[in-house]
């Protein structure tokens, strides 16, 4: 009795096997006299065109509606991806460079809201090349004033 029941399996597995491209789509394609290209399920009514016949596997199963209609649950949603990890070394020496750019704008917007004059050195060799007018220098105290907010926001 089991040889027979093995033997009815495997001719069973075999006719699905066989049978398997019957269950696929079949969509036609061809060109129309402009050159357009169509697909359908249909062929053309003209039937002086060249079709082609494409082969579409069925689609896959649907999950259960259960589960596409479930709302998201904590654990689902403690589930997704985080956020690429920081490299605590790395973070520490960002945070270090932009504690010293909030300490260097808070300096320099010192100097440029007190009375003295404030002389720079636009060519870079050391040296005081002018001293700012008053429009000079409340376009750098505008500008030491974004650079606070950028670099002293998470202060």
């Amino acid at each position: 009795m089991r040889a027979s029941f093995r033997l009815a399996l495997g001719a069973g597995c075999i006719a699905l096997v066989a049978l398997a491209p019957g269950f696929a789509q079949a969509v036609y394609q061809w060109k129309d006299a402009k050159g357009v290209t169509h697909y359908s399920d249909t062929p053309p009514k003209d039937a002086n065109r060249a079709v082609r016949t494409v082969e579409v596997p069925p689609p896959p199963p649907a999950p259960p509606s259960a589960a596409r209609s479930r709302p998201a649950s904590a654990a689902t949603v403690a589930r997704a991806p985080a956020a690429p990890a920081v490299d605590p070394v790395v973070a520490q020496r960002e945070a270090a460079a932009r504690a010293g750019q909030c300490k260097q704008a808070q300096d320099n917007l010192a100097i440029l809201q007190a009375n003295a004059a404030v002389a720079v050195d636009e060519d870079g060799d050391g040296k005081s090349d002018k001293v700012l007018d008053q429009a000079q220098r409340d376009a750098q105290v505008k500008s030491m004033q974004v650079t606070i907010q950028s670099a002293c926001g998470a202060y």
